[in-house]
């Protein structure tokens, strides 16, 4: 009889071990767990030829809505919040999105891959290059 108790409490005790080992952060959340990359990017660094664009906006954004949809949004310094939203495709393996958004009349395609919560845009628009660098 003093075995199978001795038994049980060893047991107990591992049990108590193992579940000391792990920690639950409650304020995460499912999708942080299973899409960790759906969140908001704002963007730290954007050059259009030689003109810095930072200067001319108050924000330029771009936040995944969820597995399908993304919004990109900007406010020019004194002028208006606008915003636009896109269906994007995302590679698990690669850590790499597609995207394509249509702004003022133009169709702009960009495949770029999310690294260290960071990823950067580098297209030409109208013959200049733009280069926009967005972090979470």
């Amino acid at each position: 009889m003093k075995k199978k108790i001795l038994a049980v409490i060893l047991l107990a005790l591992g049990a108590c071990l193992c579940l000391c080992a792990f920690t639950l952060d409650t304020t995460s959340s499912v999708k942080t767990l299973t899409k960790p990359y759906i969140t908001t990017y704002e963007c730290t660094f954007a050059r259009f030829g030689d003109e810095d664009l930072l200067e001319k906006y108050d924000y330029l954004k771009i936040t995944f809505l969820d597995d399908k949809q993304l919004e990109v949004s900007f406010k020019r310094r004194g002028g208006k919040k606008r915003s636009y939203t896109c269906d994007y495709s995302y590679d698990d393996k690669t850590r790499e999105f597609q995207a394509e958004v249509g702004i003022f009349g133009f169709r702009f395609k960009q495949a770029t891959k999310i690294e260290n919560g960071k990823f950067t845009i580098n297209m030409p628009v109208l013959g200049k290059p733009l280069v926009m660098r967005f972090a979470s």
